[in-house]
């Protein structure tokens, strides 16, 4: 089994990404059923997480729960405590975060999937070690596709401007962008997608709205995205 990986990382934290990763994961298996396939399984993983502790939610069983694969039995290698950038946090913990266990872990599962997703932490460019940003990890997985997730909000131009201008001059393709609706929308929200390309040339893929997990796995973009994308 050969699966195709897609990388989910955003200009910032606590913008939506997981929720979006979420959904992805719904019409990824909903798209690849219509394609063929009898069983398909999509796995979602944050490899890294910061602010995971016993008891509480995390953004790792949140996309464990909207997999077909049994993610649980794999557990992520970097779960830390402290709720900060995640070099402090593994920093904290007497832990140096590496590539090799990140690209172990995801190469593992991708060989009993038929997609996987990995969720980044924080921005593109948050650190995780000395010398190793997200965007270094999105390179060295070789993804198929890399996708910014953007809050729908004033300063968007920006922070996607400048993400993907670096990611480029990193080597880093990014595929596509996708919108989500912040949790206070301003005087921008809602035209952003029209004025992104005069920053970028990385087209925006989905808009979405604040709405549950299954009901954005239904969204028409998303699902005309993965049907481009997927493959049994």
């Amino acid at each position: 089994m050969s699966a195709r990986l897609l990388v989910v990382s955003g200009t910032g934290t606590g913008i939506g990404k997981t929720h979006a990763t979420a959904a992805l994961l719904g019409a990824w298996a909903r798209v690849l059923s219509q394609l063929g396939v009898e069983l398909p399984l999509v796995a979602g993983l944050k490899p890294v997480e910061s602010g995971a502790t016993a008891g509480s939610p995390s953004d790792a069983l949140t996309l464990e729960q909207a997999s077909t694969f049994h993610v649980k039995r794999f557990p992520p290698p970097y779960m830390l405590a402290r709720p900060v950038s995640p070099h402090l946090a593994a920093e904290a913990e007497g832990r140096t975060i590496a590539l090799e266990p990140i690209a172990g872990y995801v190469g593992g599962i991708r060989k009993l999937t038929h997609g996987v997703a990995v969720e980044l932490p924080g921005g593109l460019f948050t650190p995780l070690a000395p010398e190793l940003a997200n965007a270094d990890v999105a390179l060295a997985l070789k993804p198929d596709a890399v996708l910014l997730v953007a809050p729908d909000r004033l300063g968007v131009l920006h922070d996607v401007s400048a993400a993907t201008r670096a990611a480029a001059a990193l080597g880093l393709t990014i595929s596509g962008i996708v919108l989500v609706a912040p949790e206070l929308a301003d005087a921008s929200t809602g035209t952003n997608a029209a004025e992104l390309p005069k920053v970028t040339r990385v087209p925006v893929v989905a808009v979405l709205p604040r709405a549950d997990i299954a009901t954005l796995a239904e969204r028409d973009d998303l699902t005309a995205w993965l049907r481009m994308f997927a493959r049994p």
